[in-house]
């Protein structure tokens, strides 16, 4: 009896062994739709869709990995009251290439490259505007506190629509920093 099951023991050794040899053979695929799913683009025509579209709504309740929800979406005065800006006054190298990034890719094609609003920018876009966005380097704005600018930023402000999903949350602050640092350089 120990004789067979130890006889058996080492055949599934063996095999378990052998299993695990010849790397460079390919894997052997029983179901292959398992490896290789179909891909669709978003905007793509999708007949098992019930709306014919590739593009799914995630479901109800489901939250992005990482996603912290903005508190002060609905509190402004909680917001210019509460956030601070966690960027020191000196930005660093890093900081200031992320802010700078942000800016050129989500404000200036509005606000103009160097913050001086949309009636002097000479924007083709803000030039179709009928309400202008205003100059960065205004005294209101400059008045404003860091957690306003980054609350406009977050919820958008009048005409300006929200840019939470354009601008990460990690980047926000850098933006705001940059801003301040555009208003501060145009005075030299």
């Amino acid at each position: 009896m120990k004789a067979t099951m130890t006889k058996t023991i080492l055949a599934v050794l063996a095999l378990s062994l052998a299993a695990c040899q010849g790397g460079d053979k390919p894997n052997i695929e029983l179901i292959q739709d398992m490896m290789e799913t179909p891909a669709l683009k978003a905007q793509r025509y999708d007949e098992d869709s019930p709306n014919h579209a590739a593009m799914r709504v995630p479901p109800e309740n489901t939250v992005p990995v990482g996603f912290v929800p903005y508190k002060y979406a609905k509190d402004i005065d909680g917001a210019i009251k509460e956030l601070k800006n966690p960027m020191p006054a000196e930005l660093s190298q890093n900081d200031m290439f992320q802010g700078t990034r942000m800016f050129e890719t989500n404000c200036a094609v509005c606000h103009g490259h160097h913050g001086e609003g949309g009636e002097v920018s000479g924007s083709s876009v803000a030039a179709l505007m009928a309400l202008k966005p205003p100059s960065l380097l205004s005294d209101k704005i400059r008045g404003t506190t860091d957690g306003q600018i980054y609350h406009i930023i977050t919820m958008g402000q009048g005409t300006m629509g929200p840019y939470a999903s354009h601008v990460p949350q990690k980047y926000r602050w850098q933006l705001v920093s940059y801003i301040r640092h555009l208003q501060k350089t145009a005075n030299k």
